[in-house]
C-alpha cells in the first residue's frame, strides 16, 4: 500500500514471504524505487489496469510481478493506493548471485549473514538446525538472541564485531537428537570499496564425515601396526609357552600323586593363565591381514540364519530373548562368508552380554535403494541393556579398549577391520535403552532380490 506521494506505507505477509526484505526496509520508500516497469513509459504506475514490474530481492534476484493498482476510497482527502502482485518468476540471476543462492543452500555449509547493525539477514538451513532456531523466529533479531546457546562462539563473534579480528577454523561441536556435527566456524566482516561496513557472515563447515575418515585412518594404522607385530612374534610367544605349558602339565601330575593339593592349585591357575595368553595371542594374529580370506557374493540372509542357533541358544541359557525375521530378504555382498559369521557373533555376543535376564536382542535388517535398487545393506544390532558410556562411546573400537573384567578389547577391533576390508563400516548409537551397532555393507545389483523385494513390500 502507498500514500498520493507515492511513498509506500504498508506490505503484507506475503510480499516479505516471496521477496525476503523485511518490513523496516520497505516502509517509507518511494514505490518508483523499490518497483521498475519492464516496459516503456513513466516509472511509476497510478491507477492502470496492469503492469509487469521487477523487484530485487534480499537474495539478490530480480524478480518480475504482475502488478494491478487500485486506488482505495476513504474519509480522508488523500488519496491511496493498493498495488496487487501476482506471480514472481526469476527473470534474471547474476553468475554471483546464484552462487550465493547455492551457498546458502548447501547441505555442508551453515552460512549466516548480517546486516551492519548484526541483525540477522539470512541463515542456511544447516545454520538453523546448528543453533536450533526457526529461520522465521530469528530473521531481523540480534546476533545476540540467536548465539545465546552457543556461548563461546559468541564471545568469538563479540571478539570479531569490536576488535575486528576475524574468525578461522573454531572447533565446535553440535548435538541435536540423533544429529551430531564436528564443525569449522569462520566469521568476518564484509566492506564496500571504500570501507564501510556492509554487515558481517558466519561459516559452519560440516567436517564430521572428515573427521571420521581421520580417525578411521588412525584405529586402521594402529591395528595394521599391531598385527605386524602379532604376525612377527606370534610363534615366538607360543614356542615358550608349549613348553612351558608341558612342563606344568607334567608338575600337575606329579603333585596330583603326591597329594600336594595347595602345590597342584596354583599349577592350575598357572595352565589357566597360559591358556589366556594363548588366546591373546590368537586375536592379535586376528589383526593381522589374512592370506586365505576367499570373497564371494554372499547371501546376508544365509548367514543371519546360520548363526541364529548359536546365539538363541545362548540368550536362552541366560532367559533372554532374540528377535529375528528368518525370512528376511537381502541382496547379496561380496565378503568371506566365515568373517561375516565371525562379526555378526562378535557384536550378538556382547549385546547378550549386556543384558541382564529378561532382555531382548533384536537383529534387523534395511536396504538403502539408489534408483529403485540395492546400494548398502545395513544390519541392525540393538540391545536393550543400560547403553554405553559416552566415554567409552567414542573409543570404543580402539584396541584394548573394553568394559569387560576378562575382555581383551580387541574384539570389535577385529571386527571393524574384517568390515573395512569389504568397503563397509559399522558404527554404534547408545541411549538409556540400549545399544545399536550397525554393520552397513556395499550391496550388488541383484534383479532376483529386487523382484522378490518388490514382491514381499507387496
Amino acid at each position: 500500500m502507498f500514500d498520493h506521494n507515492r511513498v509506500i506505507t504498508a506490505v503484507n505477509h506475503q510480499f516479505k514471504e516471496q521477496t525476503g526484505l523485511l518490513e523496516k526496509e520497505v516502509i517509507g520508500l518511494p514505490f518508483s524505487e523499490l518497483f521498475h516497469l519492464v516496459e516503456s513509459g513513466p516509472n511509476v504506475v497510478m491507477e492502470m489496469p496492469g503492469r509487469h514490474v521487477q523487484i530485487r530481492t534480499a537474495s539478490g534476484e530480480v524478480t518480475e510481478f504482475d502488478c494491478h493498482m487500485i486506488m482505495l476510497e476513504t474519509d480522508s482527502t488523500e488519496r491511496k493506493y493498493l498495488a496487487l502482485l501476482s506471480g514472481g518468476t526469476v527473470k534474471t540471476r547474476t553468475l554471483l548471485q546464484q552462487f550465493a543462492m547455492t551457498f546458502l543452500k548447501d547441505e555442508n555449509l551453515g552460512v549466516i549473514l548480517m546486516q551492519p547493525d548484526f541483525r540477522i539477514s539470512d541463515m542456511s538451513p544447516l545454520a538453523c538446525r546448528v543453533l536450533a532456531v526457526n529461520p522465521r523466529d530469528v530473521i531481523g533479531c540480534a546476533m545476540d538472541k540467536v548465539f545465546r546457546q552457543a556461548p563461546d562462539e559468541h564471545r568469538k563473534l563479540k571478539q570479531m564485531v569490536i576488535e575486528e579480528i576475524p574468525v578461522h577454523n573454531h572447533p565446535l561441536r553440535r548435538m541435536r537428537g540423533d544429529e551430531r556435527w564436528e564443525l569449522l566456524m569462520d566469521a568476518n566482516l564484509l566492506r564496500d570499496e571504500r570501507g564501510r561496513l556492509l554487515g558481517a557472515y558466519v561459516i559452519f563447515k560440516d567436517v564430521s564425515n572428515l573427521r571420521s575418515l581421520e580417525e578411521q585412518v588412525q584405529r586402521s594404522d594402529r591395528l595394521s601396526m599391531i598385527g605386524q607385530i602379532a604376525a612377527g612374534t606370534a610363534h615366538e610367544i607360543r614356542n615358550p609357552l608349549t613348553a612351558i605349558k608341558g612342563f606344568l602339565q607334567m608338575f600337575k601330575k606329579t603333585l596330583h600323586e603326591k597329594e600336594l593339593h595347595k602345590e597342584y592349585g596354583y599349577t592350575e591357575i598357572m595352565l589357566t593363565e597360559i591358556d589366556r595368553i594363548n588366546d591373546l595371542v590368537s586375536e592379535f594374529l586376528l589383526l593381522s591381514k589374512h592370506k586365505d580370506i576367499v570373497y564371494d557374493l554372499v547371501d546376508l540372509g544365509v548367514v543371519l540364519r546360520e548363526i541364529m542357533p548359536i546365539v538363541q541358544s545362548e540368550a536362552l541359557l541366560h532367559g533372554m530373548t532374540i528377535q529375528f525375521d528368518s525370512e528376511r530378504l537381502f541382496p547379496k555382498v561380496v565378503a568371506d562368508r566365515e568373517m561375516l559369521k565371525q562379526v555378526f557373533l562378535n557384536i550378538c555376543k556382547n549385546g547378550l552380554e549386556a543384558m541382564s535376564s529378561g532382555g531382548v536382542l533384536t537383529v534387523s535388517g534395511r536396504v538403502e535403494r539408489e534408483n529403485g535398487f540395492g546400494r548398502w545393506v545395513h544390519i541392525d544390532i540393538h540391545d536393550s541393556g543400560p547403553g554405553i558410556p559416552p566415554a567409552i562411546m567414542e573409543k570404543m573400537f580402539d584396541p584394548f579398549v573394553t568394559t569387560k573384567e576378562s575382555g581383551t578389547g580387541l574384539g570389535l577391533s577385529v571386527c571393524q577391520r574384517i568390515i573395512h576390508d569389504m568397503g563397509g563400516v559399522i558404527r554404534a548409537a547408545s541411549k538409556e535403552g540400549g545399544t545399536t551397532f550397525t554393520v552397513s555393507i556395499p550391496c550388488s545389483f541383484d534383479e532376483k532380490y529386487n523382484t522378490k523385494y518388490a514382491a514381499q513390500r507387496a
